[in-house]
């Protein structure tokens, strides 16, 4: 558990607390610690008046299968349930509303090709987080959320097959397909989403979010404003 805290740590910059489930969790289910589960009463509220836990405010909260947080986990295994929390955390980032509906599918894309490079840094592989299978759990989450399936298993589309998956043309067209709106940017570098040192309450983390991925999209933009002047 406090591997995959640290490792954790280091893609988000947040505090984050884990509670193991015995059941119905399949592997992971990440929410933030404001999550209201009743009028005015958080999801922290409640985890603090329940169990001996603390739980900081601004934090994110996994709930993750017993056997992940007892057991030794491979360095392919770790990284690989690291890519699927990370879309679980984008996706939580997508239903916040900070970015108009419009732009959620463009979103979601930039911040995910941010984290496809990220995560080739030489810091993450001292941590013992294997690239490959980082960007298979990645795509694993991103392919339940894009073709509805109820886990990658199911999925028959092969769009999320490729180690360059994000690039692939067919998937830039599903995506195209899905959503009209949607625009892929040229480059998006792995500093997009790596903000300052130092942990962050969601609420601040999210305004860095949206200002970050908001410019990039903006840029991308420009070109085709500029042609249609």
């Amino acid at each position: 558990m406090r591997r995959m805290q640290r490792s954790l740590g280091a893609l988000l910059p947040l505090r984050t607390v884990f509670v193991s489930a015995a059941y119905g969790v399949d592997r992971s289910y990440i929410l933030a610690e404001e999550t209201e589960l009743l009028p005015e009463v958080s999801l922290g509220d409640v985890l603090v008046q329940e169990l001996p836990i603390e739980v900081p405010a601004g934090a994110l909260v996994v709930f993750s299968d017993s056997d992940l947080l007892s057991g030794i986990l491979p360095d392919d295994e770790l990284s690989y349930d690291l890519g699927i929390m990370v879309v679980e955390v984008l996706l939580g980032v997508i239903r916040s509303g900070v970015f108009p509906m419009e732009r959620e599918t463009s979103a979601l894309y930039t911040m995910a090709c941010s984290y496809y490079s990220m995560i080739g840094g030489s810091g993450f592989m001292h941590l013992g987080l294997v690239p490959s299978q980082f960007r298979a759990g990645l795509a694993a989450g991103l392919c339940t959320y894009w073709t509805g399936t109820r886990s990658a298993r199911c999925d028959t589309s092969r769009l999320f097959l490729e180690p360059d998956f994000l690039s692939c043309p067919h998937l830039l067209a599903y995506l195209k397909n899905l959503d009209g709106n949607f625009v892929a940017p040229d480059h998006v570098p792995a500093g997009l989403m790596q903000f300052p040192d130092g942990r962050s309450d969601y609420d601040a983390w999210l305004a860095d979010i949206r200002q970050a991925v908001t410019a990039k999209l903006d840029s991308q933009m420009m070109p085709t404003r500029r042609a249609s002047a």
